[in-house]
């Protein structure tokens, strides 16, 4: 009679409990597939796999990362927003597809706003400019006086990012005669710029820190508030003589918008919990990467003073909507 009472009371509980609160706690009993929406090598994909190896650990299911590049990121956030709201495909986004490409492109497939759901800010890092073997400029100051010598080209994971707004702004500020080729991502962008078809670029440490390293690339100046660790000698744009000029490249992981609370909180909090492994720190602090969390009410206002804040430089380099 006893164990008859006892299971009786489990299941009146069980019943009192939200469905999408029981599949939260439930969560995940099979794969799931993180969409990174550039290709392999860059910051982006970095991050994704050393959250997805965390995760895997902590879910007891495998994270896969898939790379879905093009169009600026908006393939693969397109691929998320379309997806069925359970948490099993998320994107694991930078700023473009997110906060930039709404105000550059006239034409999207998805509204990121209305479309995806923020879950966790994770990670960011300042921008860094670097000059490649083609160009004999080590320092900022060799950068200018050779762009006033002749036109000088810069690449682009891809138009309207912040790599873009970032070499728009440079033009703008220093006067140089700059013109912009943009890529497929930041992997064959460095390529190019390793292999001389390109003068200069900027990407986060972890896409160049080993370029920088062989003596291939030299880094010119941090588009930061401060040095970082990874470059100590490197000076920020503001010791250069660029004033506000600080743009960095945030990190963060959404899914399709539709998600139960539940669950996306569910996802957060484990998220949170895998940035404060000691492994997960050294990996993406050795990669020049600071941790950032932030949950999903705090990741959407962040988004929103990061659209203001990069409307206002596409204000003032004058780039026009596509």
């Amino acid at each position: 009679m006893f164990r008859y009472a006892v299971k009786l009371a489990g299941m009146l509980a069980a019943a009192c409990i939200p469905l999408s609160a029981q599949a939260a706690q439930a969560f995940p009993d099979k794969p799931v597939r993180l969409i990174v929406a550039y290709t392999p090598g860059g910051a982006t994909d970095v991050i994704a796999r050393i959250l997805a190896a965390q995760l895997t650990a902590s879910w007891g299911q495998q994270v896969i990362v898939e790379n879905r590049s093009g169009a600026s990121g908006m393939i693969g956030a397109e691929q998320v927003a379309r997806a069925k709201p359970d948490g099993y495909t998320l994107l694991l986004a930078y700023t473009p597809e997110v906060s930039i490409n709404k105000l550059v492109y006239k034409q999207m497939r998805y509204d990121p706003l209305k479309d995806l759901q923020p879950i966790a800010l994770v990670a960011d890092a300042p921008l860094v400019l670097v000059s490649g073997p083609k160009l004999p400029a080590t320092t900022y100051a060799d950068l200018k006086r050779q762009g006033a010598q002749a036109p000088l080209v810069y690449g682009s994971p891809g138009t309207g990012g912040q790599q873009h707004l970032a070499g728009e702004l440079l033009r703008v500020r220093s006067g140089m005669n700059l013109t912009h080729v943009p890529y497929r991502g930041t992997a064959l962008a460095v390529a190019d710029l390793v292999g001389g078809q390109i003068d200069i670029f900027f990407a986060t440490a972890p896409a160049i820190i080993g370029q920088i390293g062989a003596g291939k690339l030299h880094p010119l100046f941090i588009a930061g508030p401060r040095r970082q660790d990874v470059l100590p000698a490197t000076p920020t744009a503001k010791e250069v003589g660029l004033d506000d000029f600080d743009i960095s490249n945030w990190f963060g992981l959404f899914g399709p918008a539709g998600m139960p609370a539940a669950l996306v909180d569910r996802i957060s909090k484990d998220t949170a919990q895998a940035l404060q492994s000691t492994d997960v720190k050294e990996k993406l602090q050795g990669q020049g990467l600071a941790i950032s969390y932030k949950p999903p009410q705090e990741f959407k206002a962040y988004i929103g003073a990061e659209m203001a804040k990069y409307g206002a430089i596409i204000k003032a380099t004058g780039l026009e909507p596509q």
